[in-house]
């Protein structure tokens, strides 16, 4: 495979990664609040989709992805929730706070999708 295709898909992940980091870094009086997505965990169950399909985008980057390939997308994919919480918790960001549940959330959908590969690819 040369490098212009590698380079074409490995694009849909890192917009995919862009498009997380400017929702998690938008200020917190941007963001809806509805009482009602907070009771059945809204915020959570996204944290996991994004995560899961960032998941995704970056294993189809591989010809064929093997266990190093899947682990490498797990790590790449905790690796950025981690440091977003990190940078919500600092001052850069208004009316953001670090959550430990949101990277348990991403964890659970990083995971999601490693079990989910595993077993239907």
């Amino acid at each position: 495979m040369n490098n212009k295709s590698q380079l074409i898909k490995i694009i849909p992940a890192l917009l995919w990664s862009g498009i997380i980091f400017f929702l998690c870094f938008l200020p917190g009086s941007k963001i809806p609040k509805e009482d009602w997505l907070d009771k059945i965990y809204f915020d959570k169950i996204v944290h996991a989709a994004l995560y899961f399909i960032l998941f995704f985008l970056i294993t189809r980057t591989a010809k064929t992805p093997a266990k190093p390939i899947l682990l490498l997308a797990s790590f790449l994919c905790i690796t950025q929730g981690i440091l977003i919480e990190f940078i919500q918790g600092s001052t850069f960001i208004q009316n953001r706070s670090f959550d430990i549940y949101d990277i348990a959330a991403n964890v659970f959908g990083v995971a999601a999708a490693f079990i989910f590969f595993k077993h239907y690819k």
